[in-house]
C-alpha cells in the first residue's frame, strides 16, 4: 500500500518537475484496485488534464509497466486490452511497485507529448523509490 504521505510526496515532485519543464499538468495517484488517492490539477492545466492522468495511472497500475511500453504493443485489427473502460495507453503513466508488485498508479496529462508526461510521473515516482521494497 503508498501511504498518504508518499502520494503528497510523489504529487510535489512531479509538480516540481512540470514547473522546471514548464508544462501545466494534472498528476493523479491511484492505489492498486485503481481508485483515486491524489489529485492535482497545477496552475492552468486545461480540463482534459485531470481525466487522461487518472486513466493513465488506472492502465499503470493494473498492468504494472508503464503506459508508454504498453502503447507499443497495441496494433490494430481486432479487439486488444486497449479496449478495456477506463484505460488509456499514451505516454505518461508509470506503476508504484513494492515487492515487486504493483501497488499504485501515478499519471501525468497535459504536456505536449506522453514522452514529457512519462518523465514528470518518473521524477515523482524518484521521490519515493528509495522506500520502496
Amino acid at each position: 500500500m503508498l501511504s498518504a504521505d508518499a502520494a503528497l510526496e510523489i504529487a510535489g515532485a512531479a509538480m516540481r518537475e512540470a514547473a522546471k519543464q514548464k508544462q501545466r499538468v494534472s498528476v493523479v495517484i491511484v492505489d492498486r484496485s485503481g481508485a483515486t488517492r491524489l489529485v492535482v490539477k497545477g496552475d492552468g492545466a486545461g480540463p482534459q488534464t485531470e481525466e487522461s492522468a487518472r486513466r493513465k495511472a488506472f492502465t499503470a497500475v493494473s498492468f504494472g509497466r508503464a503506459t508508454s511500453e504498453l502503447a507499443k504493443g497495441l496494433n490494430g485489427g481486432g479487439p486488444s486490452i486497449a479496449d478495456i473502460p477506463g484505460t488509456l495507453f499514451l505516454g505518461g503513466g508509470v506503476p508504484v511497485a513494492s515487492g515487486g508488485a504493483p501497488v499504485a498508479g501515478i499519471g501525468v496529462g497535459g504536456a505536449p507529448s506522453g514522452d514529457l508526461d512519462e518523465a514528470i510521473a518518473r521524477a515523482g515516482l524518484k521521490a519515493v523509490s528509495d522506500r520502496l521494497r
